[in-house]
């Protein structure tokens, strides 16, 4: 048995298989009648495969269970527990059975375990003290057969609602695979919506009805709700399209599914497809370069573009020439159709058209004069940064395109140190992988509190601190994210507060729950001890409590403690006294 380590930072080689990988999975025949339905429901998809979610995609079925925890899981094959993770946030209590046919199965967001995989958890648990754990089971340390009950729904970590997240991977290298290719019926008789159509101008010469701005296909008319469709489009440059789209599988349902493919024609000819039929989980946070991220931002309607970022080195998007941009110099007009699949075969087209206009002389003699108003950074080269004492390291591919790294200087709020803010001008999209910063120890803060500094990143109004580590006189930080960076001292201890219980009073519930919080770096540790002994406490981040069961208390007074530790070491111990009658 080996606990997982973290996962290191995926290399050049590495990415290039998962591009073959990925072209692989969409030209492969996978076995239909191998795996059973794991659950003995109809099936209704609340969410399905590559659906785009904040920075990854779905990597797999969102499975309903009628808005019920509890209901019964089975192995949908042979096959051994060859992982068990728990955490109180993402998938929460995950199950990973790898079947002999070379797959893995993995099942999220479950309330319990079963059988032998109940008691391995529970042991596990009380003999480390912990509730999360993540770790690998040796082959046939755990043995499941096709049909047995292994597990039941829930509702854990970052799940919404009840459901069964139900994952199919490689089990070479746990690459999502779409589990809707391996033979689960379901109905879908409806075909895809096409939202809105997005149009583009590439650069400042640009010119879409006579402005240089993006233009929606469906304009809204002012002071109504309903829209004014205008199907051409006259177009001076370079411009780029995206699609907002997506299928409901069932009549009346406000759920906004992924579609299976996207292609664009111009003029009758293919010029970009979108297909996503399995990725590795390095890839995943590409979809910010293939999305309108900005759109995505203000009101997370996600449109596929056809441009095509060089740093984005997948296949979901294909782009067959220019990069996925389009320029027409001869004054006619060209037609434009968008082609919409679900999985199931239905097909949405939706057809517009483009009057092409040239741009004026003195518009592509200005082209040559655009000056940099950043640092330059090239995507797939390393890049540094410093200035006074703040330093920026940053790995080959972590942007997506060139572009000039901006920079800025402030005083912080809480003035132990400058605010130091990043940005990109040309593409403000979130890094496609961790990098480092580094800002010095503020000269104010006495030896005895240095171990209590982090970094923080502010983006608005959010501040959240960053995993920090002392390098002699530095503070040096990874994050995926770009925005202001500033150092915060972190004193104050988390807090805890009972939800169902009170000192002195009697308690007759089958739980123990507390709200626990902190203000700053976050919680990494928590206990339960009843009477002096350790009991197991359940973290849901969700709703920020843990909740213990009572089943230990005996009759008469005892001691209930909880001990709760941020990331800095902060920590705090409240003891109540409970009468059980």
């Amino acid at each position: 048995m080996t606990i997982r380590p973290i996962r290191p930072l995926a290399t050049l080689t590495i990415l290039m298989l998962c591009a073959v990988t990925t072209l692989q999975a969409q030209q492969q025949t996978f076995p239909t009648d191998y795996f059973k339905h794991p659950l003995q429901l109809p099936v209704s998809l609340a969410g399905d495969f590559a659906e785009i979610r904040p920075n990854h995609f779905h990597s797999g079925l969102d499975l309903r269970t009628g808005g019920k925890e509890g209901e019964k899981v089975y192995a949908p094959a042979d096959g051994y527990v060859s992982r068990i993770n728990i955490s109180a946030w993402g998938g929460g209590k995950i199950l990973y059975i790898t079947h002999p046919n070379g797959y893995r199965t993995v099942y999220m967001h479950l309330s319990a375990f079963c059988g032998e995989i109940a008691q391995f958890v529970h042991n596990y648990q009380y003999d480390h003290h912990v509730y999360a754990f993540d770790i690998d089971l040796p082959k046939d340390s755990i043995k499941v057969k096709q049909g047995q009950l292994v597990a039941l729904t829930g509702n854990t970590g970052g799940s919404s609602g009840p459901h069964l997240h139900y994952d199919i991977r490689y089990a070479s290298n746990d690459q999502a695979i779409n589990p809707l290719y391996f033979g689960i019926r379901y109905s879908d008789p409806i075909a895809p919506t096409i939202d809105n159509i997005k149009i583009y101008p590439a650069n400042s010469s640009t010119t879409i009805n006579g402005k240089n701005a993006e233009w929606f296909l469906n304009q809204p008319k002012k002071n109504s709700k309903t829209s004014n469709r205008q199907d051409t489009i006259a177009i001076a440059g370079r411009f780029y399209t995206g699609i907002y789209t997506y299928d409901r599988m069932e009549q009346g349902s406000s759920s906004k599914n992924g579609v299976e493919k996207i292609e664009l024609y111009v003029d009758g000819e293919l010029f970009h497809r979108y297909q996503v039929p399995s990725f590795m989980f390095e890839e995943t946070r590409a979809i910010n370069a293939i999305i309108d991220y900005p759109q995505y931002q203000r009101n997370r309607n996600y449109y596929i573009v056809t441009r095509h970022l060089r740093g984005n080195r997948n296949h979901w998007s294909a782009a067959y020439r220019d990069n996925g941009y389009l320029q027409f110099d001869d004054n006619g007009i060209h037609r434009l159709e968008y082609q919409v699949s679900d999985y199931k075969g239905n097909i949405t087209k939706r057809t517009f058209y483009v009057r092409s206009l040239p741009l004026p002389d003195e518009t592509k003699d200005s082209l040559r004069n655009i000056q940099a108003q950043g640092d330059p950074i090239i995507y797939f080269k390393p890049y540094t940064f410093s200035r006074d004492g703040f330093t920026v390291v940053m790995q080959p591919y972590t942007v997506y395109e060139n572009d000039e790294v901006l920079f800025t200087q402030s005083t912080d709020a809480a003035r132990l140190s400058q605010r130091y803010t990043l940005s990109l001008k040309r593409h403000p999209l979130p890094p496609h992988q961790s990098f480092n910063v580094g800002i010095p120890i503020p000269e104010k803060v006495p030896a005895s509190l240095r171990s209590k500094l982090t970094i923080v990143c502010i983006n608005g109004k959010s501040t959240s601190a960053c995993t920090t580590t002392i390098d002699g006189d530095r503070l040096t930080a990874s994050t995926r994210s770009f925005g202001s960076f500033a150092v915060r001292l972190d004193t104050v201890a988390p807090s805890v507060t009972p939800v169902n219980f009170g000192n002195g009073k009697r308690h007759s519930a089958s739980t123990l729950v507390v709200k626990i919080g902190d203000n700053l770096t976050g919680v990494v540790a928590y206990h339960c001890y009843i009477n002096g002994e350790w009991v197991l406490a359940e973290h849901d981040g969700k709703t920020a409590t843990l909740t213990a069961s009572a089943s230990t208390l005996k009759k008469g007074n005892n001691k209930v403690t909880f001990v709760v530790t941020d990331a800095v070491g902060n920590s705090v111990e409240q003891t109540w006294t409970l009468v059980k009658s």
